[in-house]
């Protein structure tokens, strides 16, 4: 079986079924887990059949007073012969003495065999509730020491293991466009009494009727599925020893039924996944990745500019394009952000910086000496830089060597003013920024020895959030959360100590959002809950899907796999196939970009454990 996720990882009321919802991903356990929950009330106890042979017994277990003549006890015997009529009157007073035989116990089967319908009225939320049986009756064989074996109608006496996925992709791949009929039934039940062991329950899982004539049962158990007439919903029916039993199952939603149904369980690698193209790209400078991890561009190594890769998404059937981008000679890029499909950023040319591709804005005029942006070029990183955008107005934020958080404001469509050229103070002692939506982003700053989280949008200036706590000045602060800052906060995580040996551990504390608390956050310490975990040189935050938690993201110590850190310990995730010279990860969605020694791009999605794209470039391992 494949191997799962350790039960504390799963609420509560779903750890039972860890090992089978392993095999799902994330966005599908909790809706196929509600399904499981609803439905095992309705299995009852197991009750497992025994064979009707004659009774086998193991030594003598009382005396009696009623029995069979041949068991009668030695002395009532004497007593016919010395007194017979005391021996008649004994006799019909019942008062003889027998020997009483202890039966040999005999254990129940336990076995569990389910059949089931693959005709046409079984299709759509019928097949739902047949895969959530497969998974329930599989469990319950595990608890009794057995297996499940299970068939369709119509193949009779082929039986098939219940152990990987595989096999249930099988139950939902193999449908039948003939209705199921008495002739296969009948051959079913054949097929079963020549089986060499009986099984314990004998489930028959269709849309015939669950209480048929007592002459016409052959099974233990009768499970009729149909979707109810209104709304989305299953109607379930069982029949056994202990009588019929109904209920009303809500479905799952749409598009999580819509993969269940086709067998996709696990996001799986793209068709095209590995690429050849003749950009020789840089090693100079990490990937930059588009705040939804849709768009990754790098650095061309021969001319100015940057190849654009598009990251390859689920169901994807063809290969993006990959795109190239160019800015002019001798500039020298300090920031790049996409603002949705373009690239744009702030680039170094003699002694001036001007915008990119930015629509509205031109020159960066910096009005004081004071007021300069520290920003000297050819660093070794980019500098932090959102791109937010709304209704034709857009925001321009960076953050600079120094800690500063400045931003630039103007219309799209609008040729570039003067007065918008210098930048507007938004912010000292900032620690790091992360944009999370098209408009939006937030941002830890130290005020007062106290490490605040803020939010900055198009609309709006920054805004306190929440209170983080003290760290040290040489700290360090990653945020991450994607869709959680949607639903109202993220993830911070805050390094309080690193090692100087050299080694590269460091110890981190994490603020999580508390799924326990609904109130609003504003203000309110007790929407995060905090945890200290230990990582090697850690590179960012992200919240693994996987895993249901947030953990922190670094590289081995030889740099050739991605690890996971959490309060579970260190997960390799990945190993690439040489040294990993440049790394960049997408705090939103876990896409992990990475430069090897000799170029290549790979593409590995950290929250759902899967390679996106291998992307292979020309040139050597200089450059």
């Amino acid at each position: 079986m494949t191997a799962a996720p350790a039960a504390t990882e799963l609420p509560v009321a779903l750890r039972p079924w860890h090992p089978w919802l392993a095999w799902f991903a994330p966005e599908l356990t909790g809706e196929l887990g509600a399904l499981l929950q609803r439905m095992q009330p309705l299995l009852g106890r197991f009750r497992g059949q025994v064979k009707a042979t004659a009774p086998e017994f193991d030594g003598l277990d009382d005396l009696r007073r009623r029995g069979r003549y041949e068991r009668l006890l030695a002395t009532e015997w004497l007593l016919a012969d010395e007194l017979p009529d005391e021996f008649l009157r004994r006799a019909a007073s019942s008062e003889h003495l027998f020997l009483a035989p202890r039966p040999r116990a005999r254990e129940a089967e336990k076995g569990i065999v389910a059949l089931f319908d693959a005709g046409p009225l079984q299709w759509g939320a019928p097949r739902l509730g047949q895969l959530a049986l497969w998974i329930l009756l599989a469990r319950r064989a595990a608890q009794t020491g057995s297996l499940l074996q299970w068939g369709t109608l119509q193949q009779p006496g082929v039986l098939r293991d219940a152990q990987d996925a595989k096999q249930l992709r099988a139950l939902l791949l193999g449908r039948s466009f003939v209705p199921a009929d008495a002739a296969q039934a009948a051959a079913w039940r054949l097929a079963l009494d020549k089986l060499e062991r009986a099984p314990g329950e004998c489930w028959l899982i269709g849309e015939a009727a669950v209480d048929p004539p007592a002459a016409e049962r052959w099974t233990s158990h009768r499970v009729r599925l149909r979707r109810a007439v209104q709304g989305d919903v299953l109607e379930v029916s069982l029949s056994d020893v202990a009588g019929v039993r109904h209920a009303q199952l809500p479905l799952p939603a749409t598009k999580a039924a819509v993969r269940l149904l086709k067998g996709e369980f696990a996001p799986s690698p793209p068709k095209d996944l590995h690429q050849r193209h003749r950009a020789r790209v840089s090693l100079q400078r990490p990937p930059v990745i588009g705040w939804q991890g849709r768009h990754v561009a790098v650095p061309l190594l021969d001319q100015p500019g940057a190849a654009v890769y598009f990251v390859p998404q689920q169901g994807q059937k063809k290969a993006g394009k990959i795109g190239h981008q160019q800015w002019r000679d001798q500039a020298a890029p300090l920031a790049l952000a996409f603002g949705g499909k373009r690239l744009g950023g702030v680039l170094s040319s003699e002694a001036a910086m001007y915008f990119w591709q930015v629509p509205g804005l031109a020159a960066i005029v910096e009005a004081q000496e004071e007021d300069r942006l520290s920003a000297p070029p050819g660093l070794g990183v980019w500098l932090p830089m959102a791109w937010l955008r709304h209704r034709g107005v857009q925001k321009v934020c960076l953050l600079d060597r120094a800690g500063r958080l400045v931003s630039w404001t103007a219309r799209a469509a609008s040729r570039p003013k003067p007065e918008e050229a210098s930048p507007a103070l938004v912010e000292r002692s900032v620690l790091c920024i992360s944009q999370w939506a098209d408009d939006a982003l937030v941002y830890v700053a130290r005020r007062s020895g106290q490490l605040m989280l803020c939010r900055l949008s198009v609309d709006t200036g920054p805004a306190t959030v929440l209170p983080i706590g003290t760290a040290p000045e040489d700290t360090r602060v990653f945020l991450a959360g994607g869709r959680h800052w949607r639903l109202g906060l993220g993830a911070c995580a805050v390094r309080l100590s690193a090692d100087d040996g050299g080694e590269g551990r460091e110890r981190w504390r994490i603020h999580a959002p508390n799924p326990d608390y609904r109130g609003p956050y504003r203000e309110h310490p007790h929407a995060w809950h905090a945890f200290e975990i230990g990582a090697h040189k850690a590179i960012a935050l992200i919240f693994d899907a996987h895993r249901g938690r947030f953990a922190m993201t670094g590289l081995s110590s030889d740099r050739s796999a991605l690890v996971l850190h959490s309060s579970a310990g260190a997960e390799t995730v990945y190993h690439a196939p040489e040294r990993i010279e440049k790394i960049a990860v997408c705090p939103n969605t876990g896409l992990a970009a990475m430069l090897t020694l000799h170029r290549q791009l790979i593409l590995f999605d950290l929250s759902l454990r899967v390679l996106l794209g291998f992307f292979h470039a020309e040139g050597g391992a200089n450059g």
